[in-house]
């Protein structure tokens, strides 16, 4: 099998959302994002399904070895390879994203805002950084620290987004990823919640993180033009199709404390179209 045709299936599998956005790419490009994607899911997995910090661990040899010039033989790296050849990359995000999977591993607890944006730093905003080379590469030399901000916060406000996608399962999973300042400003009870009732506090701190994620969003959206032209429309989707996610939870009236809700192929195609209609009025595409 080809090293990117591997890729390509992980995203393909794993995520229908970012598949659909940035499979509109050029060909160079997208095969980029697919072996920076596989790299962040294969992280991703080794906690998050099979538990394996050792599995973790030699992931992060790997990709350790692929930025010294002593690529594995495995076509996820040899994958990297190519794309950090014509990409140039940094391996901190790297390396940083595999430090938060080790904080999962140790269900390191989330005490402080602080502690939380650490967090969706290391889980997602590492990601904004890994495809800046990718997605912004003509101005990410001139406009390096702006554009890494707002790839950290889009990064941020989608680690968010899956906090609260997929709250219901990680709290049976005795993973909770809200602050207990939080908590305790919106006098949540776990015990309670744990049980699936949708409280009037519930409904207030689901308030609070949706409307800091959307501003995270906003950040984005304020400084799309910063980016490649050919990466700004399928970006812009990416953020819109995880951002709708919140939209979901809102209209359901939060109940995701009992389900994942998730987009619809036609809600999707809704948002292409008025995607397309926001970049065209603002002169990006």
């Amino acid at each position: 099998m080809d090293k990117f045709e591997y890729c390509e299936n992980i995203i393909k599998e794993s995520s229908h959302s970012f598949y659909k956005a940035f499979s509109v790419l050029p060909e160079e490009k997208a095969k980029a994002v697919y072996a920076i994607y596989a790299f962040c899911r294969s992280v991703d997995d080794a906690i998050d399904v099979n538990n394996d910090v050792k599995k973790l661990n030699d992931l992060e040899e790997k990709i350790k070895a692929t930025f010294a010039g002593e690529t594995p033989n495995d076509l996820l790296f040899k994958a990297l390879e190519e794309t950090f050849e014509k990409f140039p990359s940094d391996q901190k995000p790297y390396l940083d994203l595999i430090d938060g999977m080790r904080d999962d591993y140790k269900n390191k607890p989330i005490k402080t805002e602080a502690d939380l944006d650490k967090y969706c730093y290391k889980a997602a905003g590492t990601v904004g950084l890994m495809l800046l080379p990718v997605i912004a590469s003509e101005q990410l030399k001139d406009n390096k620290e702006k554009l890494e901000s707002v790839a950290v916060e889009l990064g941020k406000g989608m680690q968010i987004t899956n906090i609260l996608r997929d709250v219901r399962d990680d709290l049976m999973n005795d993973r909770v990823y809200f602050p207990d300042e939080i908590i305790e400003q919106h006098q949540l009870q776990l015990e309670i919640t744990r049980t699936g009732l949708v409280t009037a506090e519930w409904r207030s701190m689901m308030e609070y993180y949706i409307t800091k994620s959307k501003e995270q969003y906003q950040v984005f959206y304020d400084n799309a033009g910063l980016f490649d032209k050919d990466s700004i429309l399928p970006t812009y989707l990416a953020a819109r199709f995880y951002e709708a996610i919140m939209d979901q939870i809102q209209s359901k009236n939060y109940t995701n404390i009992n389900k994942r809700h998730v987009v619809g192929k036609f809600k999707k195609w809704r948002i292409s179209k008025n995607v397309q209609k926001t970049l065209h009025k603002k002169g990006l595409l």
